[in-house]
């Protein structure tokens, strides 16, 4: 397995990211998983057991930390937009998909970060979790419910 070709679903963090809003991200999610969801089902199924994903969530991490200790200045923003991709992007594709080691691999990267940087823990959740944590609002004003909010109808609103 090519630990790049699966980091790169990280590295990418800046493209991505962009369309992190309640219009883009449920069509850049779908693009996302459909780029690289075979390479992550194709690698759990090459790991075998939970020693082999392990292993591959250890292989990964260290890929993150080598290109963020290349790095000069900027090391943390990077960590952290890094960090953010895996929450917002990976951990829910792999989620999604049908074969559960993939959601295993989920479970072992968030444990295997939290191990090595305990300060910047974090956690994952599903997509369409996320995808309902969007506020509509207007200059800063939540207007979830108003006659604005064209979901209104749908929440039981008139």
């Amino acid at each position: 397995m090519n630990i790049d070709a699966l980091c790169a679903a990280v590295w990418e963090a800046e493209r991505w990211m962009k369309q992190f809003n309640r219009k883009e991200y449920p069509g850049a999610f779908r693009r996302y998983g459909e780029k690289f969801a075979p390479l992550y089902v194709q690698a759990v199924q090459e790991a075998e057991n939970l020693e082999g994903l392990q292993a591959l969530a250890d292989d990964m991490l260290d890929a993150l930390e080598r290109r963020w200790k290349r790095r000069w200045l900027g090391r943390g923003a990077l960590m952290v937009d890094e960090r953010q991709m895996i929450v917002s992007f990976l951990s829910p594709m792999l989620l999604e998909q049908p074969d559960a080691r993939c959601g295993r691999l989920a479970g072992m990267l968030r444990q295997r970060w939290a191990e090595r940087w305990p300060k910047q823990e974090y956690h994952i959740t599903t997509y369409e979790v996320l995808c309902s944590g969007f506020r509509t609002s207007i200059l800063g004003i939540d207007v979830t419910g108003s006659p604005l909010d064209p979901a209104r109808k749908e929440r039981g609103g008139t």
